[in-house]
C-alpha cells in the first residue's frame, strides 16, 4: 500500500491487484485502510507522518483599559479570549503563553484544551516592588501536528504591555515549559511539543 501525501494511507496499485487474485483479501484490506485513516482523522493525528498545523489564531483580546500600547487590567485577574474564525477540526487544542519580556524567552504555558477563554491571577509587583510587565500570545495545535505560529497581543504594533491592577507582591518561579519541549522553559510556542518524545535529562558530567 502506498503512503499518502495527505498523511493518510492510500490503496495504491496493490489492492486492485489483490482483488484480482483474492477479492475477499482485497476487500478486507481496503476496509482496514479506511478504518486506519478514519481513526487517525478522528484523533487529530496522521496515519503517515504529521498532519498540517491549524491556521493561525486571528486575534487575542484582553479585558482592560488600553492607553497607547499598554493594557491595564481592572484587577489581578487576567481574562483573555481567543478569536479563531477558521476551519478547524474538533480535536484542536489551544495554548497561551505569558512572559515578562516581549521576546517570550521563557514563557509560562497555559493549556486551554478546547476552550478559547482564559483566566489567570497574576501578581502586580515583583519581589522588588516594581510593577511587572506581562506579554501574552496564543496558538493552536492538533495532537498530531506542530503548533501554528503564535499570535501576540499587539502583533501589528509590537507586543502590547499588560499591567495588573492590585497590590500583591510575588517573585515568580521560572517556567519549565510544556509537552516534549525543553524542561528549561526556553522553547516557547511548542504546546504539546514538535517531537514525539523528549529524552530524560542526563546528569551533568563531573569534570573534576
Amino acid at each position: 500500500m502506498a503512503l499518502g501525501k495527505t498523511a493518510q494511507l492510500e490503496y495504491g496499485r496493490e489492492i486492485p491487484y489483490l482483488n484480482q487474485k483474492d477479492s475477499y483479501l482485497g476487500s478486507i484490506l481496503r476496509r482496514v485502510v479506511d478504518a486506519v485513516n478514519q481513526v487517525a482523522t478522528s484523533s487529530g493525528v496522521a496515519a503517515v507522518g504529521k498532519v498540517a498545523p491549524p491556521p493561525n489564531v486571528d486575534s487575542v483580546q484582553v479585558q482592560g483599559a488600553q492607553a497607547g500600547n499598554v493594557i491595564t487590567c481592572p484587577s489581578e485577574v487576567l481574562h483573555w479570549t481567543i478569536a479563531h474564525n477558521q476551519t478547524v477540526s474538533k480535536n484542536i487544542r489551544y495554548f497561551s503563553e505569558i512572559d515578562t519580556t516581549p521576546n517570550f524567552t521563557q514563557p509560562h504555558v497555559v493549556d486551554h484544551g478546547t476552550s478559547r477563554t482564559g483566566f489567570l491571577t497574576l501578581p502586580t509587583f515583583s519581589s522588588a516592588g516594581v510593577k511587572t510587565n506581562y506579554y501574552l500570545r496564543s496558538y493552536a495545535q492538533y495532537p498530531g501536528s506542530d503548533p501554528c505560529k503564535p499570535t501576540v497581543v499587539g502583533n501589528l504594533t509590537g507586543a502590547t504591555q499588560i499591567n495588573m491592577g492590585g497590590t500583591s507582591v510575588t517573585a515568580m518561579l521560572p517556567s519549565t515549559g510544556s509537552g516534549t519541549a525543553s524542561f528549561s522553559g526556553e522553547q516557547g510556542g511548542q504546546g504539546l511539543g514538535v517531537n514525539q518524545q523528549r529524552p530524560k535529562p542526563q546528569p551533568k558530567r563531573n569534570v573534576k
